[in-house]
């Protein structure tokens, strides 16, 4: 059983994340891993303000921590951390803009790059609804893992 603190007191029941149906494959032999998590803001001074994506952790599918992601590389850097990681199935637990801190069972394949939207602000074509994971309340999260 898996223990993830801070977690959603509701749990969601989501399908797999995985790369995108045609994901342009890069020469290598991880795979890689983007997940726009919720957006904190942060002022440096008199400067406006900024919105970095909120840390979030990588999980083995048995429940160990594989890898914490800071997500950004300071406070006025707006875009998240594309992770390197090897193919394999993962969870991400992290905070989304509307559902708290959540779960999702997320798919790396070799060459490829998996993108997680927790932000709220993804909206895929809507002829591609079947290939995409939602949360329950119709928000966008990524697209499905081909492989389910």
């Amino acid at each position: 059983m898996l223990a993830f603190a801070g977690c959603a007191s509701q749990p969601l029941h989501l399908s797999s994340v995985g790369p995108a149906p045609a994901g342009v494959e890069k020469p290598s032999n991880l795979g890689s891993l983007q997940v726009f998590t919720d957006l904190e803001p942060e002022q440096a001074g008199e400067s406006p303000s900024y919105f970095p994506h909120a840390s979030y952790e990588i999980y083995s599918r048995s429940g160990v921590c594989v890898k914490t992601v800071e997500n950004h590389r300071g406070p006025m850097d707006e875009t998240p951390t594309i992770v390197d990681i090897p193919a394999g199935q993962y969870i991400i637990l992290g905070p989304s803009a509307n559902h708290g801190n959540v779960r999702v069972p997320v798919t790396v394949a070799t060459g490829k790059t998996t993108v997680i939207h927790l932000d709220g602000y993804w909206k895929p074509d809507a002829s591609a609804h079947n290939q995409v994971v939602y949360f329950p309340n119709g928000e966008a999260i990524g697209w499905r893992d081909s492989a389910q």
